[in-house]
């Protein structure tokens, strides 16, 4: 049987937590950047009705995602936009879509804008959540301000 030190099996590494909080930021700057780029889509163009369903069922996803974010962060640290946002999207999502069966094109359009707003809230907050939490062990980076 062949053993592996440590040290190989980590490929050198020595912390693998700090790996793996970089491979997370990498990975939460995509997901926010192609947030972003459903949110200024869906804000600034007119998609066709199939596009538009899809964009409805993405902006959905991302909002349930964002509320989570939110969700994690205690009440007592939750800024008034984050709290503004999670009340909005608790309301989108407590309304019962199918009990309004007059849908039209504007009608849907109306509703994936308002979505994206209130996604475009929750991303915001997050970002500044996490630009306002001081740089606890990293003493490479400045405090907060």
């Amino acid at each position: 049987m062949h053993e592996h030190s440590r040290g190989a099996l980590s490929g050198g590494f020595t912390d693998l937590g700090a790996v793996l909080a970089d491979i997370a930021d990498v990975i939460e700057a995509a997901v926010e950047a192609g947030i972003e780029q459903d949110i200024i889509t869906t804000l600034t163009t007119a998609p066709e009705i199939t596009e538009l369903a899809e964009l409805t069922r993405r902006m959905i996803t991302h909002c349930k995602s964002l509320a989570v974010g939110l969700g994690e962060i205690p009440l007592a640290q939750r800024s008034t936009r984050a709290a503004g946002a999670l009340r909005d999207w608790t309301d989108v999502a407590s309304a019962e879509p199918q009990a309004d069966v007059s849908h039209d094109e504007t009608g849907d359009l109306s509703y994936v804008r308002m979505l994206a707003l209130i996604a475009r809230s929750m991303l915001k907050a997050l970002r500044e959540q996490r630009t306002s939490r001081s740089f606890v062990g990293r003493i490479d980076l400045p405090p907060a301000c």
